[in-house]
Order: C-alpha cells, then sequence, then structure tokens
C-alpha cells in the first residue's frame, strides 16, 4: 500500500467522524427549542426521542451485513442519505408540530446513524491497523470537534432567532453533501473493505484447495459472522461497557442544557455552555489520548475513563450554581474522551471479524443512545433533571468491574485484542 494511498484513507475517516458530529448535532443543540415548540414535558419528550430510536434497533441487525457486502463507500452513502431523509421529514414535523412526524423523522435517522457509526467503526480501526499506533481516539476527537462546531452554531442561531426547521433541514443537506465530497476523496478500495472482505461479498465462501490437496474449506457468511458476534462474550462485555459510557455522553446532548435551563432559569444559548464544554474537553483529551494510552495501557485507561466520568456528573448533577455545573461538565468530558476509543480498538483487532463486532459496539453507541437518556426524562418529571442524570454515575461504576476481564485477553495469530 502506498503512503499516498493511506493518507487519502485516512484523511476521508477524518471526514467521516467530524461531519458526523457537526451533522448529528445540530438536532441536539435545538432541542430546547424543539421541546418548547412542541410543548412537551421531559417524559414526552423522552418518549418521542426513544419511539424515534426504534430505527437504530431495526438497523443494528444488518449494519455489518451491509458494510461486508456493499464496502465503505456504499454503505457510507446509504447511511448518511437515510439520516439526511430522516432529518428532512423531522425539520418539516417541527414546522407542522407533528410529534407523529418527528417520530417518522428520527426513526430513520436514528437507522442512518446506527449504519453510519458501524461503516466509522471498520473503517477507523482498519486505519488504525495499518498506521500501527494509537489514533482511534484522535478519529473520535475529530467527532466531538465536529460537536462543538455544531453545538457553537446551534447557540449563534438561536440566539438570532433562527428557526429549528431551516437550521435543521440546510445542516442536513450540507452534511450529506460534504460526505459526499469526503466518499470522492476515499480510495475506490478503502482499507475497511481489505481488511473485511471484498465489497459485493454476501452469503458462503468456498476457499481453494490447499496446496497439500485437502479439500476446500466453508467459510462462514457475513450474517453468520453477525450472528456469532452477538453471542460473543467477549464483544458483549465491551458493548456493555460502551452503553454505560454511551448513556453518559448521550445524556451531555439530551439533558445537559435542559437540565441548566430547568435549574437556573438560563435561555437556550447560555444553557449550551454545557455540552460546548463538555465536547471542547473531549477534544482536549482525545488528541493527547494516543500518548496517554501507549503509556498507560487499555485497562488503566479505561478505569480512569468510568470513574472520572462519574465524578463529573455527580459535580454537575450536585452543584448549586452554574459555574460549578460547567466545571462538572468539563470533566465528565474528560472522563468520557478515552473510553470508546479503547472500545473501538479493542473492538476491530481481528480484521476478519472488524465489521460485525463493529456494528455490535456502534449499535451500542449510537443506537441505545436513542433509548437509555432519553429515558432520563421520565425521572426528571419527577425528580428534576440534574438529579435524574445522576443515576449515571453509578452505572459507570458498576461497569468497571467488566474492565479486567476485556483487557486480559490477549493477541492471538487470530488477531484477538490486547490489554
Amino acid at each position: 500500500m502506498t503512503r499516498a494511498r493511506y493518507r487519502m484513507d485516512r484523511l476521508a475517516t477524518y471526514g467521516f467522524f467530524i461531519f458526523m458530529g457537526i451533522g448529528t448535532t445540530a438536532w441536539l443543540s435545538r432541542l430546547p427549542s424543539v421541546k418548547q415548540a412542541l410543548g412537551l414535558k421531559p417524559s414526552a419528550l423522552a418518549l418521542m426521542t426513544i419511539l424515534g430510536g426504534c430505527g437504530a434497533l431495526v438497523a443494528m441487525l444488518f449494519s455489518g451485513v451491509l458494510t461486508n457486502w456493499l464496502g465503505v463507500r456504499k454503505s457510507m452513502l446509504l447511511a448518511v442519505s437515510t439520516w439526511c431523509l430522516g432529518m428532512f421529514i423531522a425539520s418539516y414535523a417541527v414546522h407542522v408540530e407533528s410529534v407523529p412526524g418527528v417520530v417518522a423523522g428520527l426513526f430513520f435517522n436514528s437507522a442512518g446513524i446506527s449504519l453510519w457509526g458501524t461503516v466509522n467503526t471498520v473503517e477507523a480501526g482498519a486505519v488504525e491497523r495499518t498506521s500501527e499506533k494509537s489514533v482511534m481516539s484522535r478519529f473520535h476527537a475529530s467527532y466531538s470537534l465536529g460537536m462543538f462546531l455544531a453545538l457553537a452554531l446551534g447557540s449563534f442561531l438561536s440566539s438570532r432567532g433562527v428557526s429549528v426547521p431551516v437550521h435543521i433541514a440546510f445542516n442536513a443537506l450540507a452534511t450529506l453533501l460534504l460526505i459526499v465530497a469526503c466518499i470522492m476523496i476515499c480510495p475506490t478500495r478503502p482499507l475497511g473493505d481489505v481488511t473485511t472482505g471484498e465489497a459485493g461479498e454476501a452469503g458462503p465462501k468456498t476457499a481453494a484447495a490447499g496446496a497439500d490437496g485437502q479439500a476446500p474449506v466453508e467459510t462462514p457468511s457475513a450474517f453468520r459472522k453477525q450472528l456469532a458476534a452477538w453471542v460473543e462474550p467477549f464483544v458483549l462485555m465491551l458493548a456493555l461497557i460502551d452503553i454505560a459510557l454511551e448513556a453518559s455522553e448521550g445524556a451531555v446532548s439530551d439533558w445537559a442544557s435542559i437540565g441548566l435551563v430547568e435549574s437556573f432559569k438560563v435561555p437556550e444559548h447560555m444553557a449550551n455552555l454545557a455540552p460546548t464544554v463538555f465536547a471542547a474537553a473531549m477534544i482536549v483529551s482525545r488528541f493527547i489520548g494516543p500518548a496517554v494510552i501507549d503509556r498507560l495501557g487499555h485497562a488503566v485507561g479505561l478505569y480512569l475513563t468510568l470513574l472520572v466520568s462519574a465524578l463529573g456528573i455527580a459535580v454537575y448533577s450536585l452543584s448549586p450554581n452554574l459555574a460549578g455545573s460547567l466545571v462538572g461538565t468539563a470533566l465528565w468530558g474528560v472522563g468520557a474522551a478515552l473510553g470508546v476509543p479503547i472500545v473501538t480498538t479493542l473492538a476491530t483487532v481481528d480484521p476478519s471479524m472488524a465489521a460485525q463486532r463493529a456494528s455490535v459496539i456502534s449499535t451500542a453507541y449510537y443506537g441505545v443512545s436513542w433509548i437509555i437518556p432519553p429515558a432520563i426524562g421520565f425521572l426528571g418529571d419527577h425528580m428534576g433533571v440534574r438529579a435524574s442524570v445522576l443515576l449515571l454515575s453509578v452505572i459507570l461504576v458498576l461497569v468497571t468491574a467488566l474492565v479486567g476481564p476485556v483487557t486480559r485477553v490477549k493477541t492471538l495469530a487470530g488477531g484477538h485484542p490486547r490489554a
């Protein structure tokens, strides 16, 4: 592989992540306005988001298979087109104040995000294996940078009185065009295709007879490998850790600003300081992450990310003033920064199972974010949003029990992850 081809793969992967951050966070930056426009209580907003998130649960069954079958470029185009369609539907539904319409839009939105996350994970894992360095956290840093930019833009447009439908529709179209540009930059045969099988491969394959005259060996189909990944204990433990991390990260996007509006009566553009500070803390932590991971290892890195995140949530939830809550949000972001990149690296070390394991992890990361964090709204009706978020710190502490088992696995000839 030439250095030029590797650079194009890496550049396209950075684009996939950063524009995903920009595109998907625009909706989250306007949630307080959506809540107000539709006249929803926290529990109703939660139910609307959970129902819309069912699209991710459907897509999770096929995302790994589609990535194997279509390849990185076609799968990415399908993913972002599905997401874009959902955003157009949701933006129009907000305009006509139709909650069922928003649910329909979010269904397509979440389905597209689930596939998008799988493709990102497969391609990023392949690029990291080729580089032989810890670069995964920097890809995720670009996603956080996209979040930061989208939140800043959302706050600015909100302060200028730009309506939610106009903002969301133009954001969806711009993101679609930018991702298409990244697909054009990406080599015809991306690294993710090289390591997970030829694009267009579907159904069982039969290996040619070896030089020793042995009979051909049938290799599992992509769908059978996908089912195997869903019952693999190692992958399921990684997914549980990822669910806890995403529940805490998704809660920032869904509820951090609403919690500040509720507790301190600040306007939307000021309340958006919380997810903006969170994103900024993640960007810095993820860019320095490779040095931290290489020095401390995956096990210590995961312990730190879970425990510091739990501490940050506690400070955000219990602080009596806005400044204290923002400090807690910064701690929250520093803690959450390296967890998902480490989990992603561990899940994609084996190239033969990268797409299938990635679909499980990305479903946990992007799919569950449409269910668990919104569910906080049901508690928020009774005890307030900030107090409800505190439950997540307990979950993060509990899943530290899984860190030892998933990071004790050594690298074998088959490509299994190592600590």
